[in-house]
């Protein structure tokens, strides 16, 4: 089943793509190219970028040139893999295997794959208070230092600064180490998305500026907060879990303010977060 839902997994063109956000322009889809399928592996940064301006396309609704592929040419691999980790995990949290999907790298070469990442579609907060109970626990672990310095090098220092993200490593719901298998959720809150405009984005402007963020961190996404800026309150809205799992606090951003017909947003997926002062 085509969920067209961020962190989706599916094949197109002999490329592997990542779908993004939840809502979509009618006949297409927007996705992201990550893996070279002919060749199993996952593709460089100057690559993925050539092959997404080939796609680029102007959509009004979210303001942005987006990389659109045709979804009637678009197809899914096999995801619901039957695995002891997928099946221990449906488990302990209580999850229905259907709404779980395996994506990224492991999909394209398991041997290769340093990780398993985990889509869970339709999680809330009794998916988060079960996670909680689990760490605390000890029945799931969180993955190691070494683990965590190599995901940061390779993926995140252009996003975050190491001190902070060491710090949410440490407190993290989402980067476990489930019987010697580093695994990464995602828990995601809808369980199909939307080919239609469903929030228009009326102006867009680049902020860059000191955020506090009030409210309990929640991993699941989009994750939506309470922000405020000089004073100015507003909505903290990210799809990556990195930034899902921020303690209360301050930091300097690099982002977009989304003037919305649901209200305003910042939103600093396409940025970088750092922290300012200390947080909770």
């Amino acid at each position: 089943m085509l969920r067209a839902l961020e962190g989706e997994f599916v094949v197109y063109g002999g490329y592997g793509w990542l779908v993004k956000g939840f809502q979509h322009k009618p006949g297409w889809l927007v996705a992201y190219p990550r893996y070279d399928l002919v060749n199993r592996r996952k593709m460089e940064h100057r690559e993925a970028e050539k092959l997404l301006r080939t796609y680029e396309s102007w959509w009004d609704c979210l303001k942005l040139r987006l990389p659109l592929i045709p979804l009637d040419e678009v197809s899914k691999p096999f995801t619901g893999l039957d695995t002891p980790v997928l099946r221990l995990l449906s488990y302990l949290l209580d999850f229905d295997e259907e709404d779980m999907e395996v994506t990224g790298s492991y999909l394209v070469d398991p041997y290769e794959a340093g990780d398993v990442d985990i889509v869970l579609y339709g999680a809330d907060e009794s998916t988060v208070e079960r996670l909680e109970a689990l760490v605390a626990r000890g029945v799931l672990k969180r993955a190691g230092l070494w683990h965590s310095l190599r995901e940061y090098y390779t993926k995140h220092a252009d996003r975050v600064d190491l001190d902070l993200y060491l710090a949410l490593k440490a407190r993290t719901l989402l980067h476990l180490s489930v019987h010697g298998v580093v695994v990464n959720l995602r828990p995601y809150r809808y369980r199909a998305g939307w080919h239609t405009c469903v929030d228009r984005v009326v102006r867009r402007v680049n902020v860059r500026g000191v955020v506090e963020l009030r409210d309990r961190a929640t991993p699941v996404l989009p994750a939506r907060r309470r922000a405020f800026i000089g004073g100015e309150e507003l909505v903290f809205e990210t799809h990556k879990e990195l930034y899902a799992e921020l303690p209360p606090g301050v930091y300097y951003v690099e982002g977009e303010i989304e003037y919305r017909e649901s209200g305003v947003y910042i939103v600093a997926d396409r940025g970088r977060v750092w922290a300012k002062g200390g947080f909770k």
